[in-house]
């Protein structure tokens, strides 16, 4: 696992962060084709955090789930509920702090999407996604 971050090391990327490109990485195999036909890996999505600690904060999780895409906040927070409590996935204080944090972790994204093109293959058919990143997180 390691080499799948050496090219991060030195970006300043905090443990969840490194849990969005692990996210995508995993994914890049198997991408999601959108009605553009633009691969999709992670559609990382800001929600907003209605309980808890976090609570009125914002949470960036992925909204590419099970092989499908996930938009609406109240589905999104009921997928990934365990794992924002458990501060998997990056909470900033503000939506503008979240915006600007997906938008340069997107261009990691897009450079990893431009170096293996001839790689990606379309979603066709996958039970359910079962994911394990270094921090143990897991969708079933």
């Amino acid at each position: 696992m390691a080499d799948m971050f050496a090219d991060l090391q030195k970006m300043g990327l905090s443990p969840q962060e490194l849990n969005k490109v692990a996210y995508h990485r995993s994914n890049m195999d198997k991408p999601f084709i959108d009605a553009q036909g633009n691969p999709v890996t992670i559609y990382a999505t800001g929600i907003e955090i209605p309980e808890g600690p976090n609570k009125g904060k914002f949470v960036s999780v992925p909204g590419y789930v099970k092989g499908k895409i996930i938009e609406t906040e109240p589905e999104l927070y009921k997928a990934w509920k365990k794992d924002i409590q458990a501060g998997k996935w990056p909470i900033y204080d503000t939506s503008k702090e979240l915006n600007a944090r997906d938008s340069w972790l997107h261009t990691i994204m897009e450079k990893d999407m431009k170096n293996i093109p001839q790689q990606q293959k379309p979603y066709e058919v996958m039970d359910s996604l079962f994911y394990k990143d270094p921090m143990g997180f897991s969708i079933k």
